[in-house]
């Protein structure tokens, strides 16, 4: 077992949340536990207490990770002309990450948190750089004034794109593939913007 004066607190900090992943990636969200964790680690199940209020505290950082690691994925997408290519990119890209990192998207969609808990900075600022990648892509439909529109639109399109990747991916495969889903949504969206 390691000596707690073996790591920094930030350098037990990043070990548990890599340990995490590593847990979710392999075995899901439903495997995690304190316990698992800290053994991957070789450190006490204290030593996580005194690193995250709790274990909600610890998913929500690991999702804020992955959702970093969508974002930096995604920004290729970005990198399209056009409105209609640019928002097909984006979710092509989407889909890829979620295909290659399943389990971790699921720790995103499907873990329930309790109720009094407060999501972080660090979280809402990783949702809100991926909706920025959808805004800067769709500026050009909004004017002065119309941020609020703007961004409960974005956040429409985001719902919906991650409804499409459940449906896309999943047995039942209704709607068809996943780039007609998207051309569809999209042509949808670009008819109630003109």
């Amino acid at each position: 077992m390691a000596r707690r004066s073996d790591h920094t607190r930030p350098e037990l900090t990043q070990l548990a949340l890599e340990s995490a992943r590593k847990i979710i990636a392999k075995e899901g969200i439903t495997a995690l536990s304190g316990r698992k964790v800290t053994a991957r680690m070789g450190y006490t199940i204290g030593t996580l207490y005194q690193l995250f209020d709790d274990m909600d505290d610890l998913v929500e950082r690991v999702n804020a990770q992955t959702l970093a690691m969508l974002f930096e994925h995604c920004q290729q997408g970005a990198r399209h002309d056009g409105v209609a290519q640019q928002l097909k990119a984006l979710g092509i890209l989407f889909g890829e990450f979620v295909k290659e990192h399943p389990n971790e998207w699921d720790a995103i969609m499907s873990y329930r948190y309790k109720d009094d808990h407060t999501t972080s900075e660090e979280y809402h600022r990783e949702i809100l750089r991926l909706f920025g990648l959808m805004e800067d892509a769709t500026r050009q439909f909004y004017g002065d004034g119309e941020q609020e529109d703007h961004a409960a639109d974005m956040a429409m399109l985001w719902a919906s794109l991650t409804g499409i990747l459940g449906v896309a991916f999943s047995e039942r495969q209704v709607g068809g593939s996943l780039e007609q889903m998207l051309e569809h949504l999209i042509a949808m969206y670009l008819k109630a913007r003109s």
